[in-house]
């Protein structure tokens, strides 16, 4: 399986997962998606410890940014990737 925190993800990859998962438009606008009508920006988090998890951790997420009316999603890179990984399997079966 790919390093996912150092896998670099472009931005046809995310159109592939969202026109795969049916993600086709913006959720706030409704405009139709493509890799020119979106941007896309990775983002590490750090999560501090809190009452009910005692450790820190680190989100790696992608920032998808509608370029009509600037919503903003946010998606877990390692979802993104798995899901990608999986679809490479698929298609060599």
């Amino acid at each position: 399986m790919t390093d996912t925190p150092n896998r670099e993800i472009t931005k046809a990859d995310v159109d592939k997962f969202l026109f795969g998962k049916h993600l086709t438009s913006c959720a706030v606008c409704g405009r139709f998606r493509s890799k020119c009508d979106l941007d896309v920006h990775t983002l590490n988090c750090n999560r501090g410890a809190t009452a009910d998890c005692s450790s820190s951790s680190t989100l790696n997420v992608l920032m998808i940014v509608c370029h009509n009316c600037g919503a903003i999603e946010f998606h877990d890179r390692t979802i993104i990737a798995k899901w990608l990984d999986s679809q490479k399997t698929t298609q060599l079966v």
